[in-house]
């Protein structure tokens, strides 16, 4: 079965830089019950928020360390994914360097990164697209941007003649050690329906469904028919509730690697999908192919 992540990185995307000390595999950490549960205990409730937001931190840290091109390949070879889509952060990462990380190898399909902030970001896009990026990675969180930031609506601006998907990081998530509240508020899907309405037949992927925050993805899917959604950290109920509302052509499978082992989110997809040999097709490569306009998508 063709397999094509959709929501996979390289790098150090929380710090910039080359990772110091890579891991070859996965390390145990207690924040493993998040990934293990398949994503249903994420984000826990009440008393228990505080010591969710160190699990996910500490999680999310040490996946971080995994993140290199050999790691991918050989993820990829050990769970039969056939192509990933590598979402770079800018200013921590962007598609120059993971154009140079994966040297054309075609099984890797790169995104432009640039910073709302950034005073140069037209030459940078406009730049990494030339060179080859398929689409745009945009990350509120992490770039510590509201999604109606000015910036944001300059860099769409700019983007919306190439007929490209741009993808957001979509739902709220602890980054970091320390305690940020409003900065990870920016992932709320809520916020993002002014952006969305502004560039109305550009399609706008919302990674990971939202996470957490899944049942406001799927009320923007109502209203935007320019909303589509990859299956990243996604507990299978969330996803069954997705599917009729965004059909067979706007749901798609990533696994958000190296943060989350390609197999899980397989797993759910192929349950997600049990019967439906059309609906699997589509969910696994024919959605992202189509989107990212790769030849022999069609079907």
């Amino acid at each position: 079965m063709r397999i094509i992540d959709f929501h996979s990185h390289l790098g150090d995307i929380l710090y910039g830089g080359e990772i110091v000390e890579p891991y070859s595999e996965p390390v145990w950490t207690p924040g493993d019950i998040y990934e293990a549960s398949s994503y249903r205990l994420a984000g826990l409730p009440g008393p228990l928020k505080i010591i969710s937001h160190h699990l996910e931190a500490l999680y999310i840290h040490h996946r971080n360390q995994l993140g290199t091109v050999e790691n991918m390949l050989k993820f990829m070879a050990r769970f039969g994914v056939s192509q990933s889509v590598l979402l770079p952060i800018a200013p921590l990462t962007d598609g120059f360097q993971y154009l140079k990380k994966v040297k054309g190898d075609s099984r890797f399909i790169v995104f432009a990164g640039v910073s709302p902030y950034d005073p140069d970001k037209e030459r940078k896009l406009k730049d990494q697209l030339s060179q080859g990026c398929r689409g745009l990675k945009l990350h509120p969180v992490l770039q510590n941007a509201p999604p109606d930031h000015p910036g944001y609506f300059e860099i769409l601006e700019i983007f919306k003649s190439y007929q490209l998907p741009v993808l957001f990081h979509c739902g709220i998530a602890s980054y970091y050690p320390a305690y940020q509240p409003v900065r990870y508020s920016y992932g709320d899907p809520r916020k993002f329906e002014k952006i969305i309405r502004a560039f109305p037949e550009m399609p706008m992927v919302m990674g990971h469904l939202g996470m957490k925050q899944g049942e406001s993805v799927i009320e923007l899917a109502k209203k935007f028919a320019n909303i589509f959604a990859d299956g990243s950290n996604q507990t299978l109920a969330r996803l069954k509730k997705a599917a009729p509302v965004l059909g067979k052509d706007r749901l798609m499978f990533g696994s958000d690697a190296p943060f989350s082992r390609q197999s899980i989110p397989i797993r759910i997809g192929l349950k997600l999908t049990k019967g439906d040999r059309e609906f699997q097709e589509k969910f696994f490569w024919k959605n992202a192919a189509d989107l990212l306009k790769l030849s022999g998508s069609a079907g």
